[in-house]
């Protein structure tokens, strides 16, 4: 069985370690445990405070109207987030289209972050359990968040066709891509597509053969 033990006696010269067990992981064979005993041998925050869940759980669940006070609706403009396959908590969304920048062409591309400010004022239970954590700690098929999962798997993740708040960066870049004009301001947006890299890589790749295949028959016909 691997265990935790607290020492309440140290080794002396004639004498063992003294201990007492203070949680029971299980066997060394079971699916996981490496995991465990890694979080333990690090130190790694695992568990919230009872302040902190209690003042999740008294959040809300969904954006209300309130909360899109000052705010920008982009709900309207189709942003997606990109992610690998597995990824559950989605914190960047993008959209890009062309503009006129200048006198010359260019693009205009948004950039959204889940806004994790509206939630979480400084100094609250739940602030103090993130700064311990610093970030989230991920181990192959598991994380350990460094927000609540009310917080990171729901009102901060942004999630397909749910309105979310985020903070926006809003860029107007050259057709060299160089960035002419940019303004930051809230919003609230909504997801129109959980992509991932696999599928706009396809896209991507399937674009391209399109382009090289029409060249081809401009080229014959020309």
């Amino acid at each position: 069985m691997v265990v935790v033990v607290e020492l309440t006696e140290p080794p002396s010269l004639y004498g063992q370690p003294v201990g007492r067990v203070k949680e029971v992981l299980g066997e060394i064979d079971d699916p996981g445990m490496e995991i465990e005993i890694a979080v333990r041998k690090y130190g790694v925050p695992h568990e919230f405070s009872e302040a902190c869940i209690a003042l999740a759980r008294g959040l809300p669940d969904k954006v209300r109207p309130q909360d899109k006070k000052n705010r920008v609706d982009l709900t309207d403009v189709p942003l997606v987030t990109i992610d690998g396959e597995d990824a559950r908590d989605f914190d960047d969304a993008v959209y890009c289209e062309p503009a006129r920048v200048g006198r010359g062409k260019g693009w205009r591309l948004l950039v959204a972050i889940a806004d994790v400010s509206h939630y979480v004022e400084t100094g609250n239970a739940i602030d103090i359990d993130a700064y311990e954590r610093a970030t989230s700690v991920y181990f192959p098929r598991r994380v350990i968040p460094m927000l609540p999962e009310k917080l990171s798997n729901g009102l901060c993740s942004l999630n397909p066709e749910v309105e979310r708040l985020c903070m926006v960066c809003d860029m107007l870049i050259t057709a060299s891509g160089d960035i002419h004009a940019y303004q930051f301001y809230p919003a609230v947006m909504w997801s129109h597509a959980r992509m991932t890299y696999t599928e706009v890589a396809a896209i991507w790749a399937t674009r391209g053969a399109r382009r090289r295949r029409a060249a081809r028959t401009w080229c014959r016909t020309s």
